[in-house]
C-alpha cells in the first residue's frame, strides 16, 4: 500500500485513481506520437506556464514577451506563490535525505528534524528572492508571507511523519530505500525534456508514482479550468521522454486562514483526456504561431470589448504596457 500525504492512495484520490488506469486515450494524443497533432509545427520551444496560461485570452503577453521583448512587471501573487511552491519543493527532499542519512533506527526522528529545518529553510528561500522580495512586498506582506510558507512546511512536515509512522507500524522490519518508496512516492522537480514536442528542454515535473505515474502541481490564489493544462503539458512531456501513459493528474488548491495553524488544501484530481490534450497543443500551436508571424493579437479589452466578462486581469504584469492610462494592483 502507498500512502500520499498521510493518506492510502485509494482514499486520497478516490474513484478517479481506477477510472483513470482504464481510460482509453488515442495514440496520436500521446506524448510519444511522432504525427500530428503531437508533433510541432514550428521549432519554437515554449515553457509550459506560457503554453498553459490563458490568463491573458488573446495570447498578447506571449506577443510583449517575445517579439517585443518586454519585461514582465513582478507581481505579489506571482511571488508569493513561487515562493510557497519552493515550500513544497524543499520538504519532501529534506524528509528523504533524512531517512538516508539516518536510517530507521531506535532515534529516528523525523518531526524534530524537520521541524528545527523549517525556520532555517523558509529564511533562506526568501533571502534568495530578496530582492523582488524588496520591490514587490510592504513590511506587513512579508510577515503574512512568512507565516504563510511556515504553515506550509508544518502542514506538509505533518502529513509526511503520519504517512511515515503508518508505513513503519506495518511493517516489523524495513530499510530506509523501502520506507521512501512507500510513504513518500513523490518525485518533486524531476527534470524533464519538453523539446520533442515543442516545449522547454529544462521543465521541472511534481510526480507521485503510486504505483503509475500522477503529475501533481499547487496552486495559490483562484481555481481556473485551465490550470488543468499545466498538468497536461507535463504529462505529454513526461509520456515523451519515458514513453509511459499518464493518465491522471492532481491539482493543490492551499488556502490560509488567519485563525488556524494549517492551510484548508482543495484537491482536485481528474483525468488527463483526450479533450485536454487536444486543447494543450492548440494553445501550444497558437502561441507559436504569435512568435512566429510577429503579428499582434491584440488587448483583450478591445478585441473583447462586447464581452464584458472577458477583460485583461489587472495583475498581469505587462497591464502597464497595455494599459499605460491605468494602474495596476
Amino acid at each position: 500500500m502507498y500512502f500520499v500525504f498521510g493518506e492510502p492512495v485509494e482514499e486520497f484520490f478516490g474513484g478517479v485513481l481506477k477510472e483513470s488506469s482504464d481510460m482509453h486515450v488515442d495514440e496520436s494524443l500521446r506524448g510519444w506520437a511522432h504525427t500530428e497533432p503531437m508533433r510541432p509545427k514550428t521549432s519554437a520551444q515554449l515553457p509550459i506556464y506560457i503554453v498553459a496560461g490563458k490568463y491573458c485570452v488573446t495570447g498578447r503577453d506571449v506577443w510583449l514577451k517575445y517579439v517585443k521583448k518586454f519585461v514582465a512587471e513582478k507581481s505579489k501573487a506571482l511571488l508569493t506563490g513561487s515562493l510557497y511552491h519552493e515550500v513544497l519543493a524543499q520538504v519532501v527532499p529534506a524528509a528523504k535525505r533524512y531517512i538516508y542519512q539516518n536510517g530507521v533506527t531506535a532515534d529516528f526522528d523525523l518531526r524534530g528534524f524537520l521541524q528545527e529545518t523549517c525556520m532555517t529553510t523558509t529564511d533562506q528561500l526568501v533571502e534568495k528572492k530578496k530582492f523582488d522580495v524588496i520591490d514587490t512586498l510592504g513590511p506587513t506582506d512579508l510577515l503574512e508571507m512568512k507565516a504563510n510558507m511556515r504553515k506550509l512546511w508544518n502542514f506538509q512536515m505533518g502529513q509526511i511523519c503520519a504517512a511515515v509512522d503508518l508505513v513503519l507500524s506495518k511493517h516489523y522490519e524495513i530499510d530506509a530505500d523501502s520506507l521512501v518508496a512507500k510513504a513518500l512516492p513523490l518525485s518533486v522537480e524531476q527534470r524533464i525534456d519538453g523539446s520533442r514536442i515543442g516545449l522547454s528542454s529544462q521543465l521541472y515535473v511534481d510526480a507521485m508514482n503510486v504505483p503509475h505515474t500522477v503529475i501533481m502541481d499547487t496552486k495559490t490564489g483562484r481555481q481556473h479550468e485551465f490550470h488543468r493544462l499545466t498538468i497536461t503539458g507535463y504529462a505529454l512531456a513526461y509520456e515523451s521522454e519515458y514513453h509511459k501513459p499518464v493518465n491522471l493528474g492532481i491539482i493543490l488548491y492551499p488556502k490560509f486562514v488567519k485563525h488556524k495553524s494549517v492551510p484548508y488544501v482543495i484537491k482536485k484530481p481528474f483525468m488527463i483526456n483526450d479533450e485536454l490534450r487536444r486543447e494543450f497543443l492548440a494553445e501550444r500551436d497558437r502561441k507559436a504561431a504569435i512568435i512566429q508571424t510577429k503579428e499582434d493579437p491584440g488587448i483583450v479589452d478591445e478585441v473583447y470589448k462586447d464581452d464584458l466578462e472577458i477583460r485583461c486581469p489587472v495583475s498581469c504584469g505587462f497591464f502597464k504596457v497595455c494599459h499605460p492610462e491605468r494602474e495596476a494592483v
